[in-house]
This record gives C-alpha cells, structure tokens and sequence, in this order.
C-alpha cells in the first residue's frame, strides 16, 4: 500500500520540513494545495497512486498583511536553501531544482477577494476559495512524527473550478476534476456510507454513472459547508456549475444547494 512517504520525493520532504520552522517563528498557519496535494489524497489508495511524483510545490499561506509576506520570503532565503526568482514574486527554488509557490490568503487580499503584491514587480491575484478551504483541511502525516495540513479533496475541486473559471485555457484543471469524481467514491467509501447513504438511494444504480452521481452530490453537500459563511462565492460556483449542464457537475450543484 502506497501512502504520502511513498509518493512525496525526499527533497520535497525536506523542503517541507525546512520550512516549517520559518512558518512557525511568524505564527502563520499553511497547507498544501495544488498537484501535490491532489496526489497525496490519491495515495491513499495504490491503484489511484501518481506515477510521476510531481516537484512543484504549492503552499498557501494565511497572512494579514503584504510587508509580513516578504519578511517571510527573506527569512526562507537566509536559511540557505532557498533563492528567489527574478520578477516572479512568489515563487522560491529549494537548493536549485525544486519550485515552491508561496500563495498568500486571508485579510492580505483586498475586499475584492485579490492579491496585489507590489514590490519588485506587480503581482495581482485572484485568492478566492483559498480563505473558504483552509479551515476543511486535512492532517496527513507525511513522515514519522511529521504532519503536514493538505487541502481536502473538496477544497481542490472547489479551488481548481475557481482557476478554470479565471482561465478557461487551464483545461488540465477540467480534466483533474473529472478524476477526482471518479476515485473519489473509493477513497470516501467509508465515510459516504456512514455519513451520505441517503445520497446513495437518490439515483438509479444501473446508470452507468452512478458512482460519480453519487460522488459529485457529497462533493457538493461538502463544498456548501465550505462556503455557507462566503455567499458570494457560493453564487459564483454555483454559476459556474450550471453553466457545464452534465450529469456530474448538476450533482454537485444538487448537493451545494442541499447544504
């Protein structure tokens, strides 16, 4: 059985681990998003597992203010093992070959939801979902005695319709949600079981998409809990999963609007 050890190369282990102390001297709070997380969750489950361990590494930061950003990139950089990239504003290289995105979220953002960095060259940013996700993180152990917060599978469908709605060219992020709905059932069996069985008797078992319809209305009950505090973003997904009218994406709007 394979799990996050396994899947996690050795330097992004230690880029996590060399990290951490500079997180915790600030008193910020972090977890991982993007590809790798996606691929952390998919591990769980051996036949689902990557076969290419990804060394892009995304981590979203909650901070309040854009001077504490930058005190945070200089003191990764003065550890020794991290260098800055020319123009490109948040994104750190971990000893010469290894990317790091450091994503900034919480009151950082403006009232439109954005990220406006300004030093060095003008970043702007759209930040939604990164607020609404963070407190639906999971823990995951990435290393004996060594935990990481990993944005939940939810949270990165709910993420990842955000980015392809910001740019409709990121097809790749069309194409991981579909996976994600077909594992999904088996990576939360237990728990649909357990917590979502009514959901289970909603639809016909000899559709041939049956497990997905299932899957996409829990992923939808679930990213409604995430945003019942944030309407407006709720209308935004809502709107964006009425406008791709096919079986799996209506279930979530169905589970969405059930929350």
């Amino acid at each position: 059985m394979t799990g996050p050890t396994d899947i996690l190369l050795p330097q992004v282990i230690s880029l996590l681990k060399a990290m951490e102390p500079v997180f915790r001297s600030f008193g910020v709070d972090y977890y991982l998003a993007g590809a790798l997380a996606r691929d952390v969750h998919l591990s769980a489950h051996e036949k689902f597992s990557a076969k290419r361990r990804t060394k892009d590494v995304d981590i979203a930061v909650l901070l309040d203010a854009e001077e504490k950003f930058y005190q945070i990139k200089e003191a990764l950089v003065r550890t020794g093992d991290f260098e800055e990239r020319v123009n490109k504003p948040i994104k750190l290289i971990y000893r010469g070959e290894t990317e790091v995105d450091l994503l900034p979220f919480g009151e950082i953002e403006n009232e439109d939801r954005e990220l406006f960095l300004t030093r060095h060259a003008l970043l702007v940013m759209d930040m939604s979902g990164f607020r609404e996700v963070y407190p639906f993180v999971n823990t995951v152990e990435i290393e004996s005695g060594v935990s990481l917060n990993v944005c939940s599978l939810e949270g990165l469908i709910l993420l990842k319709l955000i980015a392809h709605h910001d740019n409709p060219s990121r097809t790749k992020d069309i194409t991981d949600i579909e996976h994600l709905l077909k594992v999904y059932f088996e990576l939360n069996s237990h728990e649909i079981y357990t917590d979502n069985f009514s959901v289970m008797e909603m639809y016909s078992t000899v559709t041939n998409n049956y497990l997905d319809l299932v899957s996409a209305r829990v992923i939808g009950r679930k990213i409604g809990l995430m945003l019942k505090d944030y309407a407006k973003t709720g209308e935004r997904i809502k709107a964006i999963l009425s406008s791709r009218p096919v079986p799996a994406w209506l279930a979530m709007l169905d589970g969405m609007n059930e929350s």
